[in-house]
């Protein structure tokens, strides 16, 4: 299956390549608020690296949120636009369920993505399956057990969460095994 995979949720800007279900290249840039510029460029130079056409994919993976409003709109109004251009699917991709791909726990933990202020998404898990429902709440690190997150460094104090990265890499691998759903 052949899928260029999109990240744009948070500060993360970024798509990812898969060739016959295999990552061939990837380029990330951990920047706010450059996504309307960049992420049209990093595309087209990913798709041109391979002699690619997006008509030449089987679809397009993308971060479908929570996340930042802006960036997700930039993020699927670029997989929306290619998508139908090339006569592809898109296939959405939870923004948690991809960060939690980098976790590898068993038991209950928290998987939390910044939002503004002393806000955050967060969702419960249990060994790699979501058992809660996304919510949009204030912060209280210490108030939960085992929390992972990105971009939490202004909020929480260090040591108090694990660091978890967002990435388009992680939006591929979903969409490749969830394709048919």
């Amino acid at each position: 299956m052949n899928i260029l995979a999109i990240e744009s949720a948070s500060i993360v800007c970024g798509a990812a390549l898969f060739l016959n279900n295999k990552l061939v290249e990837i380029d990330e840039i951990i920047k706010p608020k450059i996504h309307g510029e960049r992420l049209p460029v990093i595309v087209d130079n990913i798709l041109q690296n391979h002699s690619l056409l997006a008509a030449d994919l089987d679809g397009i993976a993308v971060s479908s949120g929570p996340g930042s409003y802006t960036g997700l709109r930039i993020g699927m109004s670029l997989a929306k636009g290619i998508a139908m251009a090339a006569k592809i699917p898109i296939v959405p991709v939870p923004t948690l369920e991809a960060m939690n791909k980098e976790i590898f726990k068993k038991g209950i933990y928290w998987v939390c993505l910044y939002s503004h202020k002393n806000i955050v998404f967060i969702q419960k898990f249990d060994t790699g399956l979501p058992v809660s429902n996304i919510k949009c709440i204030p912060i209280d690190s210490m108030k939960y057990s085992s929390l992972f997150g990105f971009n939490l460094d202004s909020i929480c104090k260090s040591g108090s969460y694990e660091i978890v990265k967002l990435s388009a890499k992680n939006i591929g691998y979903l969409a490749i095994k969830n394709f048919n759903k």
